[in-house]
């Protein structure tokens, strides 16, 4: 039986019988050390590191055209805007994943005419106005005002209070709860003493 050929190491040019077992330090040093197999667990982040990316990017040329014509009318089906943008059906399912991504529509699926399909609706947005509030740090309570003076935060029966209670100390039956949120709604300061409340 012939002897097999040895091969030689193109790095440190020494010769093996079988060269794809020769982990040669030299190639290590020339091209670092190789990628060793990613887990689930990072290929995972990973995806989700580039879906996040994907949210807050602006917009491609493609995606704004596609995002024009939804402004337009708002809500369509798949297959509509599949005709009017003239696009490949994977390539449009990408930008529309994308925009959802962006917040920017919304992406369900309805059955119509016996089979499933894609509604997509424009989400709209608000422009909220948020108003500086001013705290008087050296009061001794500016966190509470901060807070709006929430209950919990200074209620001696915290430790206490969980859902399992039946009716007392119990967030969901809470009367100081249920009254800052009251007051809060109305725009009305809360503030309550817990000097001389007792435990039933």
């Amino acid at each position: 039986m012939a002897k097999k050929k040895k091969e030689v190491c193109p790095f440190c040019g020494n010769s093996f019988a079988y060269l794809s077992r020769h982990k040669c330090k030299v190639k290590e040093r020339v091209e670092g050390p190789e990628e060793s197999e990613k887990s689930d667990a990072e290929r995972r982040l990973e995806r989700i590191e580039e879906r996040k990316r994907e949210g807050v990017r602006g917009l491609k040329k493609d995606e704004q055209m596609v995002f024009k014509h939804i402004m337009q009318v708002k809500d369509i089906y798949f297959d509509e805007l599949l005709e009017i943008t003239n696009k490949e059906r994977v390539e449009l399912d990408k930008i529309l994943d994308t925009l959802s991504l962006q917040s920017k529509i919304k992406v369900t699926r309805e059955l119509v005419v016996a089979s499933w399909t894609k509604h997509i609706s424009l989400l709209e947005t608000f422009d909220v106005k948020v108003k500086d509030r001013k705290f008087d740090k050296k009061k001794n309570d500016f966190i509470l005002d901060i807070f709006s003076h929430q209950p919990c935060l200074i209620c001696p029966f915290a430790s206490k209070c969980n859902n399992t209670n039946l009716d007392q100390f119990n967030p969901k039956h809470c009367p100081w709860l249920s009254d800052w949120i009251k007051l809060s709604l109305e725009g009305k300061p809360y503030e309550r003493n817990f000097e001389g409340v007792i435990e039933e």
